[in-house]
This record gives structure tokens, C-alpha cells and sequence, in this order.
């Protein structure tokens, strides 16, 4: 989406989907039904917003208002196929950079592959920025991610092990960077994520 105009009308959107302050899933269908060409953006939106407020906020954030929101969410739309890198730490390095960028590349985008890994949405971006505690995560999960992109447990393991990474729609308009928060723990992550089916939080939480 790189025409001036097609990123107009998208924040245009975003807009008013915020400003109708029904939260993040409560309306999202009608808005789908009613932009169809935002499909992918807006269900990006309602994840990202969903995720901001589960995430602890910053000591030195400002306060989040509709126009942060929407330029949070622009960002994230910008920067949708790119990906994310930062310098490992002691954990084995993993031979890819993401979770949702190894999904698409074996055709499935992060709906449909938290769908095969029998997450929630929400959850399979947290883990994705490696934002739920490692020890606390089933070994199924790691096992199910790791078919659903045709990679192996070890390489799945070492990239949940890397540090934590705030996606680009948590950015602040302060010039001080967000704080990274304690790490969630797995079944928390579960029972917080409204995208899981009943089926699948039930069996996860089966574990814990």
C-alpha cells in the first residue's frame, strides 16, 4: 500500500473505527464488511490495539490518545512485510527473524497460522515478540509452531529465547524509547486472549 492516497484513506478509517470506542473486536466485522479492501488492515489493527492494552505500559509514556493510536497503527501497516532484527543475545541464534514472516513465506498469514498452531491471535504476536516468559511455554506449543512453518523445536525454542522486541505500534511519541515490561506468563497469555477458540484455551490451560 504505497499510494498517498490509499494511506490517507486507511488513516481515514483507523479513525473513525477508534473513534467509534466500541473496543478493538466488539465492531470489527461491520468495519471489514464495510471496507473489505482494509480486511488485512484492520484485523492487523484490532490486534495490535488488543495487544497494546494487555502490554504494562511505559514509566515515561505519554498518555495514549485516538491520534497516538491511529499513528501507532499506521506504523504497523508501513512496515507489515518487514523484518524485525536485533542483536541476539546468549541463546542460540535461529535461522529466521520471525515467526509471522517464516508463516507467510510457507502461505499463511498470522490469522491462519495461529489457527494451525491453535492459538490465539493475540498470543501468537506476543510470542512472535518473545513477550511470554520461555519456561512457561508447553512444549506442544513449540511443537505445533514449528510444523505450522516447516521448522524444527530447536530453531522455534531459540528464537523465544531471544530478548523481548516491542512491535513498531507501540512506539511512543516521547523521544525515550518504551520499556519492555516482565515477561507474561504462557497460560495468563491464554486466558487474556479474546481471539482463542473456547477448544483451544481449554486445552492449553489443561496444562497449566
Amino acid at each position: 500500500m504505497n499510494n498517498p492516497n490509499d494511506l490517507e484513506r486507511l488513516e481515514d478509517v483507523l479513525d473513525a473505527y477508534v473513534a467509534s470506542d466500541h473496543g478493538p473486536y466488539a465492531s470489527l466485522d461491520d468495519w471489514i464488511t464495510r471496507y473489505p479492501q482494509y480486511e488485512q488492515e484492520l484485523t492487523e489493527f484490532a490486534i495490535s490495539w488488543s495487544l497494546m492494552e494487555s502490554l504494562p505500559p511505559s514509566p515515561d509514556a505519554d498518555e495514549v490518545n485516538e491520534d497516538t493510536l491511529v499513528l501507532r497503527g499506521m506504523s504497523v501497516f508501513q512496515n507489515l512485510l518487514h523484518d524485525q532484527s536485533l542483536e541476539s543475545g546468549s541463546a542460540p541464534v535461529p535461522p529466521f527473524e520471525s515467526l509471522l514472516t517464516e508463516g507467510r513465506t510457507h502461505g499463511l498469514e498470522p490469522l491462519q497460522l495461529a489457527h494451525v498452531a491453535r492459538l490465539g491471535a493475540i498470543l501468537l504476536r506476543k510470542l512472535d515478540r518473545r513477550l511470554i516468559y520461555y519456561a512457561s511455554i508447553p512444549r506442544d506449543a513449540v511443537r505445533g509452531l514449528a510444523e505450522a512453518i516447516q521448522s524444527d523445536e530447536a530453531s522455534v525454542s531459540a528464537y523465544l529465547q531471544q530478548d523481548p522486541v516491542l512491535a513498531l505500534a507501540t512506539e511512543h511519541r516521547s523521544e525515550r524509547a518504551p520499556v519492555v515490561g516482565d515477561r507474561e506468563n504462557f497460560f495468563d497469555a491464554v486466558r487474556a486472549d479474546s481471539t482463542i477458540s473456547p477448544e483451544d484455551a481449554a486445552r492449553w490451560l489443561e496444562l497449566g
